[in-house]
């Protein structure tokens, strides 16, 4: 028996579970947090790999002290190529309880779950001190997962990095 393309299409959604297009990945970022700045190469590098899979990355800056001008050039030097928002009303970042950046958030809007939390891997292991060699990719292998239909085996970790300031305006 033959089935319409749109059927099998229906059923291949059902049975994957949820689709890379209802991912998205919120990196909490500050552009005076020097943890932000040195993971902006690689989060690029991410973005160049994952936006190409349908997972969406979106920078968010929660403190009201970061202001448009300052998110443009801070996207301007790192030759950030993800969308980067504000979240002055601090919708997101009361959501998703984020205290520090960078934290990443990442979520299944179809499902409105977060997969992981945390940080976006093992460089930092305490404000300003860093390892040597990084050995583990947290947020990386949660995308990896995603893409490939498995289970997220680290699904939060504690992120490392600068305090959001409870200024709201």
């Amino acid at each position: 028996m033959q089935y319409p393309v749109g059927i099998l299409f229906l059923l291949h959604l059902c049975l994957s579970g949820f689709s890379q297009k209802d991912i998205k990945v919120y990196i909490f970022m500050s552009e005076e947090c020097v943890i932000c700045q040195s993971y902006t190469p690689y989060l690029n590098e991410l973005y160049d790999h994952y936006s190409s899979k349908g997972i969406d990355i979106i920078g968010v800056f929660p403190n009201f002290s970061s202001k448009k001008k300052k998110i443009e050039a801070f996207k301007k030097k790192y030759q950030i190529e993800y969308a980067l928002h504000t979240d002055y009303f601090r919708s997101l970042t009361e959501q998703f309880q984020v205290k520090i950046t960078p934290e990443v958030i990442v979520f299944d809007e179809s499902q409105a779950s977060v997969l992981y939390r945390g940080r976006i891997d093992n460089t930092y292991f305490s404000v300003g001190k860093r390892r040597r060699v990084t050995t583990t990719s947290e947020l990386k292998d949660a995308l990896d997962a995603i893409i490939q239909n498995k289970e997220i085996l680290i699904t939060s970790t504690q992120p490392i990095g600068c305090i959001i300031s409870n200024k709201k305006f």
